[in-house]
């Protein structure tokens, strides 16, 4: 069930390279970005500093995935309207290695996220009824000059009733949180590629 983005029991028993901070999922979602640089520190950089309301097609997304909210007789607050990568919990930084975390009820109207202060609060039991999502972006190199950007998707659900109900959310945001994901490679393989090709950037 990998193609449309669930991972049996089997899948996850046989998974290579499973994220430290989220050893169980039943959900995932992967993409990836070939980048030419001579300089890979700038890829991780370009993700961390990349703000998704600055593409006008995420926004566009976005606006849509948030209008039930727009909708209630009390607005959005701020954090609502501001969700981004900055929502996230950092939980690991390293050379050729970002990863965020969240919790929450990702299929409601306000996301239901639960405040993460730190990795340490992330990796706490979730209670039934909430879901954990990790994010994660990883650099290799193919060849000198040439780095593979890959950003994996990953979300553990506690129990069955909260499995079902991620299960109807994924299946109606999965091309659109893929689409976002694409643009934000995108984004940061032309920030990044741009910065070569032109005198005086990130030089």
């Amino acid at each position: 069930m990998l193609k449309t983005g669930f991972v049996t029991r089997k899948a996850l028993a046989e998974w290579r390279d499973v994220p430290f901070y989220l050893p169980e999922f039943q959900f995932h979602e992967k993409h990836l970005a070939v980048i030419h640089t001579p300089v890979p520190e700038k890829i991780l950089s370009a993700v961390a500093e990349f703000d998704i309301r600055q593409d006008r097609v995420i926004r566009a997304l976005m606006s849509v995935r948030q209008f039930p909210q727009k909708l209630r007789s009390h607005p959005p607050d701020e954090a609502f309207n501001s969700f981004g990568l900055h929502s996230f919990t950092p939980l690991v930084s390293s050379a050729s290695e970002l990863c965020f975390g969240l919790r929450g009820q990702f299929w409601r109207a306000d996301f239901g996220l639960e405040p993460v202060p730190d990795a340490s609060a992330y990796q706490q039991a979730v209670e039934p009824g909430s879901a954990k999502l990790l994010l994660r972006y990883r650099v290799r190199q193919l060849m000198a000059g040439q780095h593979e950007l890959c950003t994996e998707t990953f979300i553990y659900c506690p129990d069955l009733a909260t499995q079902c109900r991620m299960a109807a959310y994924w299946l109606a945001i999965r091309a659109g949180s893929g689409w976002i994901r694409k643009r934000t490679l995108m984004a940061v393989k032309a920030k990044v590629e741009n910065s070569e090709t032109t005198p005086g950037v990130n030089k």
